[in-house]
């Protein structure tokens, strides 16, 4: 469905109409795309600065609670990041992250982002689209998950923080991935019919093939030692829409269990 207005198709909290143009406006080499799809109900990015941007504007006992519930869903249940709330609670919407590899400077635009005191946690969010994939002609030498943990994990090294990456998609990767060679992960974008690579390539980077981490051992091989490895294949998550707006509307709760959201548009 395409929106009469950009407002109608994002929950906006009164008086934050002014951060919502100033974020569709948003230049990311050289281009303003989000302003392309803002009307279109299928947007990945408003979905994404709906969700966030409303549990960054509550209180800060809430965005606690909110983060722990995020980490929770994402890991299948499991909280094992110790004091993960630990100071402040950073949530941005489409940052941009550059980091130096080897004097070569990598950058990547994430769709959110958290940074507390000792963690900073990427947010991939997927829809109806597949997945951006490497194209050396494009000088793309990277897929858009290889991407976002490069930068990440070096941007968090450099802080002297640890590093989460979570993709935000409709459905378990167990349930969209599909058996196939690599060949074929790696060929051809058409949108929908396309869109079990995100989940083949989640999956071959976090669980490797063959009993091997070496997929991920590749991508990162000039970043981190091989030691590291498995503790970044553990911090690779993965959440469902469903169980975001869980919590999204959790948020919405006052004290009393009435709803306090206020919308525009």
């Amino acid at each position: 469905m395409i929106y009469s207005n950009y407002i109608r198709n994002h929950v906006v909290l009164a008086g934050r109409e002014r951060e919502l143009d100033n974020f569709l406006n948003s230049v990311y080499n050289g281009m303003s795309h989000k302003k392309k799809y803002c009307k279109n109900s299928h947007s990945e990015d408003a979905l994404t600065c709906s969700c966030f941007d409303y549990i960054r504007q509550k209180p800060r006992q809430v965005q606690e609670i909110a983060l722990l519930r995020i980490i929770e869903d994402s890991f299948e249940g499991k909280n094992t990041y110790p004091n993960i709330t630990d100071g402040h609670i950073d949530i941005s919407i489409g940052k941009q992250y550059k980091a130096k590899i080897h004097e070569k400077t990598e950058e990547t635009e994430v769709d959110a982002s958290i940074e507390t005191e000792k963690y900073l946690i990427f947010f991939k969010a997927k829809l109806y689209s597949a997945m951006s994939l490497s194209d050396p002609a494009e000088k793309k030498f990277h897929d858009q998950i290889a991407r976002k943990l490069r930068v990440g994990i070096s941007d968090a090294i450099e802080k002297g923080k640890e590093f989460l990456f979570i993709i935000i998609d409709i459905a378990p990767y167990y349930k969209l991935n599909k058996r196939a060679l690599k060949t074929t992960a790696a060929s051809g974008n058409s949108g929908f019919t396309d869109k079990w690579k995100t989940a083949w390539w989640f999956d071959y980077y976090k669980n490797g093939r063959n009993n091997s981490k070496k997929p991920l051992r590749e991508i990162l091989k000039d970043i981190v030692s091989t030691q590291d490895i498995e503790n970044i294949s553990n911090n690779m998550g993965w959440i469902t829409w469903a169980d975001l707006f869980k919590t999204v509307l959790f948020t919405s709760l006052d004290n009393s269990g009435k709803t306090n959201i206020r919308i525009t548009g």
